[in-house]
């Protein structure tokens, strides 16, 4: 292809010499990217828009990558460190006067002798002369092991090292293999991800992790997204995000659903008979999710925080020793808020004649009160302590 770009550049086919070039180029990408492993290419390739479906029955490289935009492939090999940044903006150029600036388009920009020498040389030096990776030695090989084999504990702790020592870029690459397997839930690539998957989340920027959020979120939009055999991609995730304090990762609507679930099964408990046990446990699931209630759901969960943080006639079930930080994370427009809700909202209200509950709310309130200095705050919360101890 390079030789053909050649002949036509020396007969000043320019924009013609320049398409041999992408050509070469995208040639070039595709072998680079079947060394590096195209199991990591489809992993990234997902948040891709276009045609991506790589063929890996096909025979000849041509027909393999037939089903996968050009442009795809340029995007997934910067993401993978295959392509440097001046090689892949060079592509861009190249992409746009193939498009622009060709005979077949009515355009003053044509195709000069020193646009293609200029391109075709930082193309030379940071793409064709950089040598394809070496199979054995990419991110792929690392995780090969991690699909195909059950791994002791031994292996896990020697893949755990190797993962800490990942570039940035590959520890990008990463977690999104990490994300997919556990999102497929194909054994035995599903436990070896449950202990692997966290040390690459240490290592993640929060930008990297909110692809968890997002790829959760889109779950719950599209449950057609999941092609997982069993469809428990969004537990698997949730279940993940959960036990590494991730939730906060989970864009706004998905998360107040979270949070809903939630109080409702705190509020079934607090109106159980004998519930005690149930508010307990139900506070426990509340705490493993963390303080990243959404302010669509805030009223909805904290009138059940309210609610059994105060009891009721015979006392309370201590589920408030698991809730504190429900409280303590609030700001100061929240706190005043959530004291509102002991004269505003009927549900924290509906306890508040008895003697032990209204106690607990006013200690409640008196420590809201020392948070806050601005004097009308202050005055505030006296005028709904006075209305509680009227009630």
């Amino acid at each position: 292809m390079l030789a053909q770009a050649r002949k036509l550049f020396d007969v000043g086919f320019y924009d013609h010499s320049l398409l041999d070039v992408w050509n070469a180029s995208v040639h070039n990408l595709r072998r680079r990217i079947e060394a590096y492993g195209v199991d990591l290419f489809e992993s990234v390739a997902k948040d891709e828009s276009g045609r991506k479906k790589y063929d890996k029955d096909g025979e000849t490289i041509s027909e393999r990558w037939a089903g996968v935009d050009d442009l795809v492939l340029i995007s997934c090999a910067t993401k993978l460190g295959l392509l440097n940044k001046k090689a892949g903006k060079s592509l861009e150029m190249i992409n746009w006067m193939r498009n622009h600036a060709s005979p077949a388009h009515d355009s003053d920009h044509k195709v000069e002798q020193e646009d293609v020498i200029g391109l075709v040389l930082i193309l030379q030096k940071n793409l064709f002369e950089s040598p394809l990776p070496d199979p054995g030695h990419s991110v792929s090989g690392l995780f090969d092991p991690i699909k195909k084999t059950k791994l002791g504990k031994d292996e896990i702790e020697l893949l755990s090292d190797q993962i800490n020592a990942l570039k940035v870029a590959d520890v990008k690459v990463a977690f999104g293999f990490f994300l997919d397997l556990l999102c497929k839930g194909t054994e035995p690539a599903l436990a070896n991800t449950k202990k692997l998957f966290p040390s690459v989340w240490e290592r993640a920027s929060d930008d990297l992790k909110k692809t968890a959020g997002l790829r959760y979120h889109g779950y719950k939009l599209n449950p057609d997204e999941d092609d997982s055999s069993d469809k428990g991609g969004s537990t698997r995730i949730l279940d993940f995000l959960t036990e590494s304090g991730g939730i906060q990762y989970i864009p706004d609507g998905a998360r107040a659903s979270i949070y809903r679930r939630a109080a409702k099964a705190l509020a079934a408990a607090k109106d159980a008979s004998y519930g005690w046990s149930a508010e307990v446990s139900a506070a426990k699931t509340l705490e493993q999710f963390g303080p990243y209630v959404p302010s669509t759901a805030f009223a909805e969960v904290y009138q059940e925080i309210l609610s059994v943080w105060c009891g009721n006639y015979w006392g309370d079930s201590g589920a408030s020793a698991y809730l504190g930080d429900f409280i303590d994370s609030l700001n100061t427009s929240q706190l005043r808020e959530l004291a509102n809700m002991f004269v505003d909202n009927e549900r924290v209200k509906a306890e508040l004649f008895q003697t032990k509950p209204k106690g607990k709310a006013k200690r409640l309130l008196m420590d809201i009160k020392a948070k806050l200095t601005i004097q009308a705050h202050l005055d505030e919360i006296d005028a709904i302590i006075k209305a509680v101890e009227e009630m």
